[in-house]
């Protein structure tokens, strides 16, 4: 009897130990190809989503540079704008000076030709004086000295005439000279107000260009918008697929007497900092930055859920660790390990048991281990919870 109640007792050990097996059975291969197939969706979708941001930077760089160019251009036009301005009042200043002169000029002719007929009309009397003029009057000359003196006062006369002929003839000649000079630094204002004027229309045709790459790179901008707001869509729908898929393996194994007892510890016995905070820039996790090869540690009892490289997590290991006495299910995530995990799926861990060890495969910049709680399949801040 002692032997059938031993037989009988090894049995329902076996039966016990076979139904546990059960209850912490491995997702089947159809499940593990699902998994990857869900997997390379989203790399697929997050590689096009990556190309069409670079896309739409493009065209916001292109319509960022056409806005640059046309501020420089306007600039350059107001500069030219305020030249043009200076050279017609410069302009302006010179005309009124030329008419000045042509006025002196005139006037300084009219001087001269009054002064000429004077001359003239003295000449005239001169030679009406006494009926035979200036020989009439040298013949009535009583003396040597009388004729001399007569003759002497003509010559004086004559030659004031023309010296003040000629001095009003060298200063109309000045004037016009001046006038000349002033008419030619008329000419020579003229010709740049006409170059800037060309360059200005110049600018203006460059600046009407650039409008035109702007409007179109607004309207490209507004439809890569789009195509980019589609594309988050997809890859949040894939995104939020592979996480309630992972979400269905951690409650595959809610039917397993595994309790969370809340006790956790830190991934790491040390780190040098945390390099990003949960929430940070939309991040789900927390990284705390270690040397490559830190041995990485079970955060509490479980049984591991996933053991696999993923494109983004590179080397990562998750651990289900059941129910808690709130009524809550928790499950942690390590990602980024420098090698295959140290365990496998549906391998049941102690908290402190070795897992993997820190380093920089996936989506990573630096060592580091990137830590991830989920509280009923959902993300939550793991310093929440875990002692750092």
């Amino acid at each position: 009897m002692k032997k059938q109640h031993g037989f009988l007792r090894a049995v329902s050990m076996g039966l016990s130990v076979c139904l546990l097996c059960g209850a912490l059975a491995v997702p089947s291969f159809a499940d593990n190809t699902k998994q990857q197939q869900l997997e390379q969706q989203k790399k697929e979708l997050q590689t096009q989503l990556e190309q069409e941001k670079a896309e739409l930077k493009n065209i916001q760089s292109t319509k960022t540079e056409a806005q640059k160019n046309k501020k420089n251009l306007e600039n350059q036009s107001n500069l030219i704008k305020n030249q043009i301005t200076v050279l017609i009042d410069q302009i302006t200043d010179t005309s009124d000076q030329v008419a000045h002169k042509q006025q002196q000029v005139e006037e300084k002719q009219g001087e001269i030709d009054q002064r000429w007929g004077d001359f003239k009309q003295r000449m005239v009397a001169m030679q009406q004086l006494h009926d035979g003029g200036a020989v009439a009057m040298l013949s009535s000359c009583s003396s040597l000295y009388e004729m001399l003196t007569f003759n002497d006062t003509l010559e004086q006369i004559t030659e004031k005439d023309n010296e003040v002929l000629e001095e009003l003839q060298t200063a109309r000649q000045a004037l016009a000279d001046e006038k000349a000079q002033l008419e030619a630094v008329q000419a020579q204002l003229e010709d740049q107000k006409g170059q800037l004027e060309g360059k200005q229309a110049e600018l203006a045709t460059n600046i009407r260009q650039q409008d035109a790459t702007i409007e179109q790179a607004a309207a490209d901008e507004q439809a890569q918008q789009a195509v980019v707001e589609e594309m988050n869509k997809k890859f949040n729908a894939a995104s939020a697929e592979l996480d309630a898929y992972i979400r269905s393996l951690n409650q595959q194994y809610a039917g397993a007497d595994i309790h969370c007892s809340l006790d956790f510890r830190c991934p790491l016995s040390s780190y040098k900092y945390i390099t990003t905070q949960y929430g940070q820039g939309g991040h789900k996790g927390v990284d705390l930055a270690a040397p490559q090869g830190t041995p990485i540690y079970a955060a509490a009892d479980g049984v591991v859920t996933v053991a696999a490289y993923h494109y983004s997590y590179g080397n990562y290991v998750s651990i289900y660790h059941g129910s808690a006495d709130d009524g809550n299910t928790y499950a942690t995530l390590y990602a980024h390990m420098s090698q295959a995990p140290s365990v496998s799926t549906n391998q049941q861990v102690k908290k402190g048991d070795l897992i993997g060890y820190v380093g920089n495969t996936g989506y990573s910049f630096g060592n580091h281990l990137h830590l991830e709680l989920r509280v009923n399949g959902n993300r939550t801040n793991p310093l929440s919870y875990i002692p750092h």
